[in-house]
């Protein structure tokens, strides 16, 4: 018995958790044999808890990358609007000035600014 839990208790933390676990109902008279029936159970079942928080870990840098490349592309399209919003405005302000020197020199204008006086 002795041995056997020697053997058990030079692995890991968890194994030493596993250790204390199976030491605590050997003292309190559980046989052995029933034990060692049991410790590939809890092994497997500490093996899959370990598994899950692992995908909840993962899961939550998942989530949070995510977030962050969502909230990276809605930056970039804000960016890309705004800038043709820029060039849209800059283009009816380049149409307006356009039509203003066109309006200044048109034959008509100069007509009327040498029978009109201002």
């Amino acid at each position: 018995m002795n041995n056997a839990l020697n053997t058990l208790n030079s692995s890991t933390k968890e194994d030493t958790k596993l250790y204390n676990c199976i030491k605590e109902l050997y003292e309190q008279g559980v046989p052995f044999d029933e034990l060692k029936a049991l410790i590939p159970d809890m092994k497997r079942t500490r093996e899959q808890l370990r598994i899950k928080r692992m995908l909840e870990n993962n899961n939550a840098v998942l989530v949070s990358m995510m977030s962050k490349e969502m909230s990276f592309l809605l930056d970039a399209k804000e960016r890309q609007e705004e800038e043709q919003f820029k060039k849209l405005d800059q283009l009816i302000r380049q149409q307006q000035s356009f039509r203003r020197e066109s309006a200044r020199f048109h034959p008509a204008q100069r007509l009327k600014r040498l029978f009109l006086p201002l």
